[in-house]
């Protein structure tokens, strides 16, 4: 299934961030290299560890779609996989559907190249702009790009036109996964050189907000391959035995752990990003079984001690930087369960941040259990996010639930599947969404970001 000119040429992604009980199982080495980022880009050893770890046959079983363009090969695993790994929720009872013109504008230009390779990249982020003002960061539609595409300028400056025509005006970007991935002088990153600059922070900031654009960092938090690897006594064990429950995922009660994370978070604070989105703000779910030696209640406790050390940070060093959290679909469909494996208490967590993003992917619900053709409500892209977002207002209440900006699916799919995500977000009440492709092709987004003639009043 592997269609590349040459081996050396084969890169193969994980189409879906929700994917990420088949990422927990991947061992470090396949999290970065020096031509891909931290994001989800692997070199053909993936494919043959793949072969090796689950064997050939289990592997193109799980494969759903595969699509090449040029050299490259996208691989997106299938639900099926994924639930395998995590407790899957019952089937709910359906919720019954509630009942411009886009101006072109300039893009300003680019006073540099926007490379980690220029001289100027060579700035920290003290240097960069102060945001002092507030932003609304619920009603944002915007794209997710990768630390390699924000790094390459023609990329970046094309992203920002299609946003600019399109009437979006967000960025979620890449900032920290095993490695910092802008030019950091936090203490800990540097003395375990974990620092890998990918692009000019400063420049990236300057340029989002000469065009207007609000600007996310993507922090993966308690994945962190790389922390785990140069400090061994940060990863997460069994409380009694001292036993190593993972390789790669920090204990988030670890104060060596906080400390590192934290003076990351507090520089981006400071160099005035409008938003800190923290990914993989749960336990694996690949070990979900050695990790049931902690319960939920217990798991949540420790993610909320880093939590609380997040807010604690971006209120003391850029209290104009919101503090968002990536969280998983199916708690809006069953979260006692979920809670169990995940130890993601939206509920408790919600008051400690701005933005609550549930990643809300239909093609990471299992085919013919969630959504019933001719009985629930809509084409199966619009219910599927209509439900997992009513479910999460439920959950949340009338005042926390304000802060739900979902995730909806911009990979392997059309226009017209995008514009029904985005109609299933304001029928669930609410305005805002960003869009992710770990590919960063984003054609039947912008097309839907154009042709949306349905956003209330209530969201402009």
């Amino acid at each position: 299934m592997i269609n590349t000119k040459t081996e050396e040429e084969a890169i193969l992604l994980l189409c879906s961030k929700t994917h990420q009980a088949v990422e927990d199982m991947l061992p470090p080495e396949f999290f970065f290299q020096p031509a891909c980022d931290s994001s989800g880009f692997f070199r053909l050893s993936f494919y043959q560890w793949i072969k090796q770890k689950i064997g050939l046959g289990t592997f193109s079983a799980g494969i759903t779609a595969v699509v090449v363009f040029s050299s490259m090969t996208f691989v997106n695993i299938s639900a099926d996989q994924k639930a395998a790994l995590i407790p899957s929720a019952p089937k709910a009872a359906p919720r019954k559907q509630p009942p411009k013109q886009i101006e072109k504008k300039a893009v300003k230009k680019f006073s540099g190249s926007g490379s980690a390779s220029r001289t100027s990249s060579t700035r920290t982020v003290q240097s960069a702009l102060k945001k002092p003002e507030t932003k609304r960061a619920d009603n944002r539609k915007g794209v997710y790009l990768t630390a390699a595409s924000v790094a390459r300028e023609k990329f970046l400056k094309d992203t920002v036109a299609e946003l600019a025509e399109s009437n979006g005006d967000s960025l979620v970007f890449d900032v920290k996964g095993g490695v910092v991935l802008f030019h950091s002088a936090a203490p800990l990153a540097k003395e375990s050189d974990l620092i890998r600059p990918a692009y000019d922070l400063p420049e990236i900031l300057k340029i989002a907000e000469e065009n207007g654009i609000y600007t996310i960092g993507r922090f993966v938090a308690i994945k962190d391959y790389g922390l785990t690897a140069k400090k061994p006594e940060t990863r997460i064990k069994d409380p009694k035995t001292g036993r190593v429950l993972s390789r790669d995922w920090i204990d988030p009660a670890d104060d060596t752990a906080i400390e590192y994370n934290m003076q990351v978070i507090c520089e981006l604070a400071k160099a005035g990003i409008d938003e800190i989105n923290l990914d993989y703000i749960r336990f694996s779910t690949a070990e979900w079984r050695a990790l049931s030696v902690y319960s939920g209640e217990e798991k949540a406790d420790r993610v909320e001690k880093f939590l609380k050390s997040a807010r604690d940070t971006v209120d003391r060093c850029g209290p104009a930087t919101k503090l968002g959290i990536s969280t998983y679909a199916i708690l809006g469909w069953n979260y006692e369960n979920n809670l169990q494996t995940l130890g993601q208490d939206v509920v408790r967590f919600a008051p400690l941040v701005d933005v609550i993003s549930p990643m809300a992917y239909p093609s990471t619900f299992a085919p013919n259990a969630y959504y019933r053709p001719g009985e629930d409500p809509g084409p199966r892209n619009y219910f599927l996010v209509y439900r997992t977002l009513t479910g999460y207002r439920e959950l949340l209440g009338p005042e926390q639930s304000k802060k739900i900006r979902p995730w909806i699916q911009g990979y392997g799919v059309k226009s017209k599947d995008v514009s029904d995500e985005i109609r299933a977000v304001y029928d669930a009440g609410f305005c805002g969404f960003t869009v992710w492709n770990a590919n960063n092709g984003y054609a039947p987004a912008y097309l839907a970001f154009k042709n949306d003639r349905l956003r209330p009043e209530r969201c402009k």
